[in-house]
């Protein structure tokens, strides 16, 4: 197929365009949301070396609670259809396990009818207090993690009743604030069934504090992604467009276009300094993720004993979490989501032809065989842009030349949809003589 400079004017819309059958979602509750945390919160430690065999307190107590919490949420919101589990790894003693530990994943599976694909949000909901390895200090971890933790949970009612395409997994790690070793065990573990991660978001200290600089941005996101990718097929052509960057922009997209007046920031590195979190492991296994967090974090309230000196109050507690921030990014991810496995899989085998020198751009991609798919369109945006700016509808083709368009001052992607209009991750191409 080819498309002239002033006929694929006729076809061209602004990427950010929401696909026609998202649903507007409600924005998370915050009252739901703040009593999540705060029960998160009443159990005095989520240590993964914390206390396993009280119901009142440690962690034992808070993965008891969540597995139950889910199964309610699979009763109430989802005709009893999500497979809540609670997922056990023997860790080895290490530098902040020194004696070992068992820990257990919460694992919610909402099944699809494809499910080689799996699209995965998490939260970590283990806390730590000054020390990683005080398993007896109280670490309340309202923002760190259990706002990410309630905001999976709010995810799960957001999608109420919802059937999708590829499988979703709601997911509640430990182990993170030891070396995020329960998403990095629950990676593996897939990887090992011969599991495909689509998608991974996890959401970690999302509670929209006031920041240690004292400023407040109610209405802003950050999303880290990784550039050159850890693991996996190399990105040629261009810093901005390993898998886990077409996550993020995809994410920008859906949620703003959910929740009028939210920006997500792109933040084009993995994570920040001297921290690091749950995408990571996935990362490292070649898969696409992402983290989630707020704009402006206070130190004073992250990894710290609960205590007051010098008139400021240092721990992660409740009273410094915006409930309705969290809403928002639980809407935020849900967004993304419902979308993202709503559409049919991503194109495979995508190249851009470099046979010859050419002022035109000529993309090829292998077919989908889904029956619902509505065809497929191509992304394009400047090398020096951030996200997508122009998307090209081709149809129901696996070729098309793009005239005008000069793959050495443009980047292009390639994307599926389905007959209702949800769009699959874009795939960038590969270079190909």
């Amino acid at each position: 197929m080819l498309l002239s400079v002033s006929a694929s004017l006729l076809c061209l819309f602004l990427a950010q365009q929401p696909a026609n059958t998202v649903p507007g979602l409600e924005i998370g509750n915050a009252g739901r949301i703040e009593a999540d945390i705060r029960k998160l919160v009443s159990f005095g430690t989520r240590s993964t070396l914390s206390e396993t065999e009280s119901d009142t307190r440690g962690i034992g107590a808070a993965r008891r609670w969540l597995h139950d919490e889910m199964e309610s949420i699979s009763k109430q919101y989802h005709d009893g259809r999500l497979r809540v589990e609670l997922e056990f790894f023997d860790i080895p003693p290490g530098p902040r396990t020194p004696e070992g530990v068992r820990l257990a994943n919460v694992v919610a599976y909402l099944p699809g009818s494809d499910s080689e694909r799996l699209i995965v949000v998490s939260g970590h909901y283990d806390s730590m207090p000054s020390s990683p390895t005080d398993g007896k200090s109280d670490a309340p971890g309202a923002n760190d993690d259990a706002s990410g933790t309630a905001a999976v949970l709010e995810a799960a009612r957001l999608l109420a009743g919802w059937k999708p395409r590829a499988d979703v997994v709601f997911m509640a790690v430990a182990g993170e604030e030891q070396g995020l070793l329960g998403a990095a065990a629950q990676a593996k573990h897939w990887q090992e069934q011969g599991k495909f991660v689509e998608a991974m978001f996890t959401m970690d200290i999302v509670g929209g504090a006031v920041g240690t600089s004292g400023k407040h941005e109610p209405m802003r996101l950050r999303v880290f992604s990784e550039g050159v990718p850890t693991k996996g097929p190399k990105v040629i052509g261009s810093d901005n467009d390993a898998p886990s960057r077409q996550v993020a922009r995809y994410l920008k997209r859906t949620a703003e276009a959910a929740i009028p007046g939210f920006e997500l920031t792109l933040i084009l590195r993995q994570d920040r300094f001297l921290r690091g979190g749950d995408h990571r492991a996935f990362n490292q296994l070649g898969w696409a993720a992402v983290r989630l967090t707020e704009p402006h974090e206070n130190y004073t309230h992250q990894h710290q004993d609960v205590r007051e000196e010098d008139g400021v109050l240092y721990g992660d507690l409740p009273e410094f979490v915006d409930f309705a921030y969290v809403g928002r990014v639980a809407t935020s991810v849900s967004s993304a989501i419902l979308e993202m496995a709503s559409a049919p899989a991503p194109p495979k085998g995508v190249i851009v032809s470099i046979r010859k020198l050419t002022p035109h751009t000529t993309l090829k991609w292998k077919p989908n065989k889904e029956e619902d798919l509505g065809g497929y369109a191509i992304l394009v945006r400047k090398t020096n842009e951030k996200t997508w700016t122009e998307r090209h509808d081709v149809g129901k083709v696996t070729n098309t030349t793009l005239e005008g368009y000069s793959k050495d001052d443009y980047l292009f992607a390639v994307e599926s949809y389905d007959k209702l209009g949800n769009r699959s991750l874009p795939v960038y191409p590969t270079p190909r003589r």
